[in-house]
């Protein structure tokens, strides 16, 4: 019973999820794509990571915005470039698409969600601090 649980979840709850917020606009980036990716993308998006202060200090990727506050309140955000894309990441991928449709309902035009958060990134082996 326990390991078709964690069968039905693995193909079923976490792929309609990722599918539910891209059908809302929010698009995937997986963190391998990031990861080939993250110098440029520091460049040319905006980073931001929602998780809370002590999930921060235990590992995140460096030079990216630490901004917790926008779980709960993203009008707190001001983009530098409404136009410039924003990559949103917390611990496993459930907070941060609903930061990044919350963002996207406030007029920023392209928001990614990392999918499955650090603990992809992490998976992946994606380099932390």
């Amino acid at each position: 019973m326990i390991f078709l649980s964690i069968v039905i979840v693995l193909l079923v709850i976490i792929p309609g999820w990722e599918v539910f917020w891209y059908w809302m606009g929010v698009k995937p980036l997986f963190p391998w794509q990031l990861k080939g990716n993250l110098d440029r993308m520091k460049q040319e998006a905006v980073i931001l990571d929602v998780r809370t202060e002590p999930e921060y200090n235990l590992l995140h990727i460096d030079g990216v915005a630490h901004r917790p506050e926008l779980v709960t309140d993203p009008d707190a955000y001001r983009p530098p470039d409404p136009e410039k894309p924003v990559v949103v990441i917390c611990m496993t991928g459930h907070r941060s698409p609903v930061v990044a449709y919350r963002l996207k309902q406030r007029g920023i035009e392209t928001v990614y969600n990392l999918t499955w958060g650090m603990a992809g990134w992490k998976l992946v082996g994606g380099k932390t601090k």
